[in-house]
């Protein structure tokens, strides 16, 4: 059903201040410095297939939600989440956030049953273990050398918290209670994030909110090709070095990108970059994309 631009605009002002809202109640519940004055966190709501309505103000984290979404229907299927679940992981690889420190949940939001989209979130964790204090170091050469690795899993089943799964993730942190204030916040903020939208689907209907949320993508993709085609068709390339890996550190680090645009299509190759880094400096496809 195609929707007047005055109930799209509507909806996608709701979202956006949704997500203002949950922003505004994780950076007022969280425990750790890194919520209250480094504000390393993101709230989303997104679409069935975890694409965002309205980006986050830490953009670079939007491209990895599609892909937490992804891992977490690949492992669970629709018919295997129910209302009430929280998936919590902090794996770069298979939910595709930017390090092991950041912890994402999403959640998702059913309307009479239906799955309408997702509430998210992800925010950086004041220790998660690992070989040194924050989790975070210039010489890792591997993940596990980050802490503990979470793939995909329920902290919540149909509103059931794990207090076991919580207890194994504390018990690896040299700041359990920052990190439990900031999980327990986060997955409170993420449960708004539900609640909110199951009240505008009572209100609106689910067609009407599902109508505007693929209106917003569509009018976003629009948008973007427009820019994209008001460009001259052309190649350009660039490169450069880093110092080093942080462990070879007789090495510099190669990078080079080709972007070459015809019409409405604009490609980013970096396939001339050297192969992978020994050290902590290489990125997944989520990051790249951010």
């Amino acid at each position: 059903m195609a929707l007047d631009p005055i109930t799209v605009q509507i909806l996608k002002n709701k979202v956006a201040s949704l997500v203002d809202e949950m922003h505004y109640h994780f950076y007022r519940s969280g425990y750790s410095t890194i919520i209250r004055e480094s504000r390393d966190f993101s709230c989303v709501i997104l679409d069935k297939g975890g694409r965002l309505i309205v980006p986050p103000p830490m953009f670079f984290h939007a491209p990895f939600y599609k892909h937490f979404v992804d891992r977490t229907l690949e492992l669970y299927g629709e018919d295997g989440l129910e209302d009430g679940d929280v998936i919590v992981s902090n794996h770069p690889y298979e939910a595709g956030v930017p390090h092991v420190s950041d912890m994402a949940f999403v959640a998702p939001i059913f309307a009479d049953g239906q799955l309408i989209g997702f509430s998210g979130s992800c925010a950086h964790k004041a220790d998660i273990g690992g070989m040194n204090p924050g989790s975070t170091s210039a010489n890792s050469t591997e993940i596990y050398h980050e802490g503990l690795v979470l793939p995909p899993v329920k902290i919540t089943v149909a509103g059931d918290y794990d207090e076991d799964l919580e207890r194994l993730i504390l018990t690896n942190s040299r700041q359990p209670e920052l990190v439990r204030g900031d999980v327990r916040a986060q997955i409170a903020a993420t449960a708004m994030g539900v609640t909110r939208m199951q009240d505008h689907c009572d209100r609106f209907g689910i067609e009407t909110v599902m109508d505007a949320f693929a209106a917003i993508l569509n009018s976003a993709a629009e948008e973007m090709q427009a820019a994209i085609a008001a460009l001259p068709d052309g190649e350009a390339s660039a490169d450069g070095y880093m110092d080093d890996d942080g462990v070879e550190m007789d090495k510099g680090v190669y990078f080079a990108v080709t972007i070459t645009k015809r019409g409405k299509d604009i490609t980013f190759d970096f396939s001339n970059s050297q192969a992978q880094a020994k050290g902590p400096v290489n990125l997944r496809p989520s990051m790249v994309e951010a």
